[in-house]
């Protein structure tokens, strides 16, 4: 009796850690797509908006970020790229993650790709670039190191994505594209850390903290999706519960994180509050 009874219940709590892992999964993608699309409303709103009316030097009114710099013609062509192209970044990522697009719209899928793929390494190459030629007065090395660390994994991912797509070995590019994703939206995911630093300890962090900050916007992400792939391909019960609490717990920060983004960039920089800043 109890032999016949074991493997109903090992069975029952597969089940329950597969619908645990594919919740969270779910959960994830909605604050991750919710989160995306107001970066994508301050990234049209503020360069968006001023690119298309040629005022590029606007940029320079950001109280972070020195974007426009007088005379430097090409470094200032690069951001324009870095900065746009991320528009088309944070709008078609997480749509290439919808089962439904897939199945049903193949063909949006496989251009949303294309052009995700292409996007995400043009914006690499202007990083490199404003890293070797545009480094800011004051620039730690390790910021340096972070920011090209990141554009290696952009370039080497992408590159094993639309590989593997070109193959046909579709769930292989499967992993290496939602790599990508995570990979390439580095900034977005500093953003958010940053911002949810700052709401949930109402302090703002040391410079260490802000370069460790830096480097955990792509590499504590791109871990979470690990766990997650381990999981679902060959995990057990306790990894796809680790997955699961992983996948929640980054959720929630990134809830912390859209808000503080928005009462912090939204609200001082494309509405000018300066009071938010204080």
């Amino acid at each position: 009796m109890v032999n016949a009874v074991k493997p109903v219940s090992q069975s029952a709590a597969k089940r329950a850690g597969e619908g645990a892992l594919r919740a969270a999964a779910i959960f994830w993608w909605v604050v991750m797509a919710a989160s995306q699309w107001i970066f994508l409303y301050y990234l049209l709103a503020f360069y968006g908006v001023t690119a298309l009316a040629g005022d590029l030097a606007a940029w320079a009114r950001h109280p972070f970020i020195d974007g426009y710099v007088a005379g430097d013609v090409v470094g200032n062509l690069a951001f324009a790229a870095h900065v746009l192209l991320s528009i088309v970044i944070s709008f078609g990522g997480v749509l290439q993650l919808l089962p439904w697009i897939r199945a049903r719209a193949a063909w949006l899928h496989r251009w949303n790709g294309r052009t995700f793929i292409v996007t995400s390494i043009v914006v690499s190459l202007a990083g490199f670039y404003m890293v070797l030629f545009r480094g800011e007065t004051g620039e730690a090395l390790a910021d340096d190191l972070s920011i090209s660390l990141n554009g290696v994994l952009i370039l080497l991912f992408a590159g094993i994505a639309w590989r593997e797509a070109a193959t046909r070995r579709i769930e292989a590019h499967r992993r290496w594209a939602l790599r990508t994703l995570v990979v390439v939206n580095g900034v977005f995911f500093l953003r958010l850390i940053f911002s949810g630093w700052l709401v949930l300890t109402q302090t703002e962090p040391s410079a260490v903290m802000f370069m460790a900050f830096e480097y955990a916007s792509f590499l504590l992400p791109l871990a979470i999706v690990e766990l997650y792939l381990h999981a679902t391909n060959r995990g057990g019960l306790a990894a796809r519960r680790l997955a699961a609490v992983a996948l929640t717990a980054g959720a929630l920060y990134m809830c912390a994180g859209a808000f503080g983004f928005t009462m912090i960039f939204i609200r001082a920089i494309v509405f000018g509050d300066a009071s938010s800043l204080g």
